[in-house]
């Protein structure tokens, strides 16, 4: 049976009904991040409080410095007012969250020539799309078939939002994935990326847009992207689509 290796450093706050009102989770490598519900906010203490200590017990070397840091968007002042009383740094932008303007239009897609975008049948593609998003995530060099099919098997999980764009020899040049809610039709789309080869040819922008407009068309209430690089690159392809773009700070912490 799956198991993600990394559900144990996630944490569900419950009030006396029994209501989910927050989720922490706090990463092996320090990071750390607070998602509550706005009526709960005055527990944040508590809250940073168990991750602290939460921490400091997945430390496994004694002698090496305890190090954490909470990923913060910037402007939220109660937050920030708070982690610097308990002794945090702002250490400046480390990624933005996108959000997509709800009257936003698709203008008409051009493709680079002889190039085309089509939905990822996991199966029989699993290869090439392995190979693509190993071109930009080292991390993916980790991803099976088996693991595959499992995302796949999610209920958010739309296959014909799992895009690619196919370069004229048959290879994968771009991906991405939307993905929406099934209850709430919040839509996310990410991770979004092209290959090193197939680069300036404006590949990253033309499938972003596909997935847009396929979200919009499925009922979308709101496409956002959370957590996106902040890259040079990455910044200027989110802004030639039209996504707003709010900055999210680190703030560390060393003991």
């Amino acid at each position: 049976e799956y198991q993600d290796e990394e559900d144990d450093y996630i944490k569900i706050w419950e009030n006396q009904e029994k209501h989910i009102v927050a989720v922490t989770i706090c990463k092996s490598s320090g990071e750390c991040r607070i998602f509550i519900h706005p009526d709960y906010r005055d527990y944040e203490r508590t809250l940073v409080s168990s991750i602290e200590d939460q921490r400091k017990k997945m430390k496994s070397d004694e002698n090496s410095e305890l190090k954490m840091f909470f990923i913060v968007e910037a402007g939220d002042r109660l937050r920030e007012n708070l982690l610097e009383d308990l002794g945090y740094e702002n250490k400046g932008v480390c990624e933005h969250n996108r959000i997509l303007p709800k009257d936003l239009k698709v203008p008409e897609i051009k493709l680079y020539e002889d190039y085309s975008i089509r939905h990822v049948d996991i199966e029989k593609d699993f290869e090439l799309y392995h190979a693509v998003q190993n071109s930009v995530f080292s991390h993916c060099t980790h991803m099976t078939l088996n693991r595959a099919r499992i995302y796949s098997e999610a209920e958010f999980y739309m296959p014909e939002l799992d895009l690619v764009v196919v370069a004229p020899d048959g290879s994968f040049a771009a991906f991405t994935t939307g993905r929406m809610d099934p209850v709430s039709k919040l839509a996310e789309l990410e991770p979004v990326g092209v290959h090193p080869d197939h680069r300036k040819k404006g590949l990253g922008k033309a499938i972003v847009l596909e997935t847009i407009r396929r979200l919009q068309e499925a009922g979308a209430a709101a496409i956002v992207i959370l957590g996106a690089a902040g890259t040079e690159d990455a910044t200027k392809l989110y802004d030639s689509v039209g996504f707003d773009r709010a900055e999210v700070n680190l703030w560390i912490k060393t003991a």
